[in-house]
């Protein structure tokens, strides 16, 4: 009782904390503030250029998590940013809560500094959202500025909307002090003007004068999240970021005295003339033995062009759409040109060789065996000779298509008179249902003799995976992609049980599959019960139908239930699981949600959170696609629960909540 009661007080004591601070964010960042500041900051004073390149910081999050999402959503370049923080431009996926430079060009526009994004919106988000999402470089007043004749609420998909990012240019007085640009720093809890004077080398007199331009006083004595502060530099901030989670900046470097410059002069000549000398004598051997080796070596390479153009090398069964080094036989096939992902032509003898002339020991399930080729894991699936063309190979021979939720196909094997394979990336324990229902491929391949199941924290893990990868494939991927065939069978799990989305880029052969649906009341047939009204009555695809098989999906982790199951032998109808929930959470009753929640748990799980997942999934599973969420909300949402989850993963809460069980409202807008 007493650690309840402490509890109570910690959270009273954070809410009022909350209430004190936050309205000094929150009231600028409103749409109906009156200030001028949250137009941003004044131009036009203080003799102050028109315009100027400088920076912005953005931290990453659920919604800005890869270079992706910056460059589509917010149209930054995203070789630009690579650059300004130092990493390729290959990279994608960015650690959550880091800090990245965002290189912008400020401008004087009707009185107020600017740095003008496009933004392509998402479905329900709204000019406040927008401007939090951003951390508070920008506010709700200024894009209403921005996009007059635009509602603020309850925004189309992909509508494109002026963002302006508050920056500012330096005035001739900060220029004499050395201040070559203002730095845009979202505030983060716990900063203070003498902290990031320290981290940015600076002094704190010259943060607050840099943000007395302000028409309303500036307070640097209580710093607001979600505000935004202006930082002076004397150098651009370096390409990393420390532990503070804060740029360094180059430092100006003092000018030597004139003896210590001659004296480093000299010491330099004698270093750089050594230097040279070592290299030519070492460049003079090289060459005489490179002109050796190739007057010993001119007959045996003559030969090797002749043999080349009528057995086919190892390379050639390489198809190679870009540079790249392959890591398995460490050939270096082109250095200059981005890395590419290899798509690999397998023979049938590799593949009898992988399997052990498919070995029964080696089968999975249904047509797909367990492989293991030159050191690497493969999961091999037999296909119809006709699926092979609709593979959409062009997912995974490009390598900022390589998300980690998502299985890689690594190659294919297509030979006369045999069926086709397709070779997969291997998911060491399993496909989802293995787990969840006790599939055959749990008994013979992966955990065999043993009872093993799931824990709360790693079901609600793998939700946020898989919704991550829907994510990806909805919002990010341009054209966006939809899958058509989620469901358990189709999710699998890695050795550290990260799940990843499976026939990724086979939508066009799960059509087919599923153009007619087995409408038998076999309640084996699982997949009728993954498939969205729309698509099934009228073959609607877009985003939507693969929200509605997600939510059958998260209802199966909650449940441990199949999508469709029959109560009885003696000629029950089948129970469908969507419309199972939708009984119990109408019902208010926390002892048939508890009921219904999969044994396997026990009593080891948060029923708070199974009540908002449950909630979620029949969101997700809506009649109506417009009331469903999107992937994005559902992982704003879901990486709220899993934060949460890690901090409180030793004090579950078991007793029965004081929440009711259904939503108020069963609109998106809520989750």
């Amino acid at each position: 009782m007493a650690s309840v009661m402490s509890k109570i007080y910690l959270r009273a004591l954070v809410l009022l904390i909350w209430l004190l601070i936050s309205p000094l964010g929150q009231n600028l960042l409103s749409c109906n503030v009156t200030s001028p500041d949250a137009l941003g900051y004044r131009c036009g004073i203080n003799g102050s250029e028109d315009q100027c390149g400088t920076f912005a910081v953005l931290r990453a999050t659920s919604y800005y998590s890869s270079l992706s999402n910056l460059s589509f959503y917010l149209g930054f370049n995203r070789v630009a940013i690579a650059e300004a923080n130092g990493f390729s431009a290959q990279t994608e996926f960015l650690p959550r809560d880091q800090p990245l430079l965002l290189p912008i060009d400020c401008k004087c526009n009707n009185g107020f500094f600017h740095a003008d994004l496009t933004k392509a919106t998402i479905k329900g988000e709204s000019f406040y959202g927008i401007a939090e999402s951003l951390q508070g470089l920008t506010t709700c007043k200024a894009i209403q500025d921005k996009n007059p004749g635009v509602s603020p609420w309850g925004l189309g998909d992909k509508v494109r909307l002026v963002v302006p990012l508050r920056c500012a240019c330096p005035s001739p007085s900060e220029v004499a002090l050395k201040a070559r640009l203002l730095l845009s720093y979202p505030v983060s809890p716990g900063d203070t003007i003498s902290n990031l004077a320290a981290a940015f080398n600076t002094t704190s007199e010259a943060i607050i004068s840099a943000n007395n331009r302000s028409l309303e006083t500036f307070e640097p004595e209580s710093l607001a999240t979600l505000t935004s502060l202006l930082i002076p530099l004397n150098g651009e901030p370096l390409p990393h970021f420390p532990e503070t989670s804060i740029p360094i900046i180059n430092p100006q470097k003092k000018k030597p005295r004139m003896w210590e410059a001659g004296v480093y002069i000299a010491v330099s000549g004698v270093v750089i003339g050594t230097i040279i000398a070592v290299a030519a004598t070492f460049l003079v051997i090289r060459l005489k033995r490179k002109k050796k080796k190739q007057n010993l070596s001119k007959d045996d390479d003559l030969e090797l062009q002749q043999l080349s153009l009528s057995v086919p090398t190892a390379s050639e069964k390489k198809v190679s759409f870009a540079g790249s080094q392959d890591a398995g036989d460490g050939r270096l096939i082109d250095s200059v040109t981005p890395r590419k992902a290899l798509l690999e032509l397998y023979t049938i003898e590799e593949l009898r060789k992988a399997t052990e002339d498919f070995n029964p020991s080696t089968h999975i399930e249904g047509s797909v065996y367990h492989g293991h080729l030159n050191g690497k894991n493969m999961a091999i699936r037999r296909t119809r000779t006709e699926n092979i063309s609709k593979v959409e190979t062009r997912f995974f021979t490009d390598a900022t298509h390589h998300h980690p939720n998502i299985i890689r196909l690594l190659g294919t094997c297509v030979t006369e008179g045999s069926h086709p394979f397709l070779v997969f990336e291997y998911a060491k324990n399993g496909s989802l249902k293995d787990w969840l229902h006790g599939g055959l491929a749990m008994k013979n391949q992966f955990i065999a003799s043993c009872y093993c199941f799931l824990t709360w924290k790693q079901r609600l893990k793998i939700s946020f995976d898989i919704a991550v990868a829907l994510q990806y494939m909805h919002q990010v991927m341009n054209p966006s992609y939809v899958h058509r065939d989620i469901k358990s069978r189709n999710i699998f799990l890695d050795e550290d049980l990260n799940a990843k989305i499976g026939n990724f880029g086979m939508a066009r052969c799960v059509e087919d599959d599923t153009k007619y649906p087995d409408l038998s009341t076999n309640p084996s047939s699982w997949s009728l019960g993954y498939l969205a009204p729309e698509y099934l009555h009228q073959g609607v695809i877009s985003p939507g139908i693969d929200i509605f098989a997600y939510g059958i999906v998260l209802l199966e982790i909650l449940s441990g239930q199949t999508p469709i199951s029959r109560p009885d032998k003696k000629g029950g109808g089948n129970v469908w699981l969507s419309e199972k929930i939708k009984v119990i959470l109408q019902s208010e009753s926390a002892d048939e949600l508890r009921a219904w929640m999969d044994s396997a748990l026990g009593e080891n799980y948060s029923f708070d959170t199974a009540v908002t997942l449950a909630n979620l999934a029949r969101a997700c599973t809506e009649e109506d696609p417009c009331l469903r969420p999107s992937a994005g909300e559902i992982v704003d949402r879901l990486s709220r629960l899993v934060e949460e989850s890690t901090e409180g993963e030793h004090t579950l809460i078991f007793e029965s909540s004081s929440k009711p069980l259904v939503n108020t409202s069963s609109t998106t807008s809520n989750l």
